[in-house]
């Protein structure tokens, strides 16, 4: 097994457990009840976006693209798995923005719909490795 792959699978290990936990903290926060608590959350988000989750994802993208130039981009299920990493991306962008939104105005969503963001990183996650080790195409 080479370095780059070694890298890539322990970062995308790191950038999934915070894919999945970052909801959490951003259900926590729209429950909230008093500032303190407010003030809490927002730090634990920010701190788990800014120096865990985003460098993360972004050396999985770098060391993911290192192997692809270096091993060569062959298989049906590789763009398959490249836009589902993409969806991954999106999501990632989309939960920072939910975060800036609660900070500046509250939560403007139901706690339910805070709750239910874990459920993207649930069905992504586990698609992105089953393409990877199955290889179905």
């Amino acid at each position: 097994m080479s370095l780059m792959l070694t890298l890539h699978i322990a970062f995308l290990l790191l950038w999934s457990g915070t894919l999945l936990y970052f909801p959490y903290l951003l259900a926590q926060q729209a429950s909230a009840v008093d500032g303190e608590d407010h003030q809490r959350f927002l730090k634990m988000q920010h701190t788990l976006y800014a120096f865990v989750m985003t460098p993360s994802g972004l050396l999985t993208i770098v060391f993911g693209s290192w192997m692809l130039f270096e091993r060569g981009f062959s298989g049906g299920w590789l763009p398959v798995k490249l836009t589902l990493v993409l969806a991954m991306v999106f999501f990632h962008v989309y939960c920072g923005n939910v975060m800036e939104q609660l900070k500046e105005e509250g939560p403007v969503h139901s706690k339910w719909f805070y709750r239910m963001l874990l459920a993207p990183p649930i069905l992504l996650i586990p698609a992105v490795i089953t393409l990877v080790v199955q290889k179905p195409f």
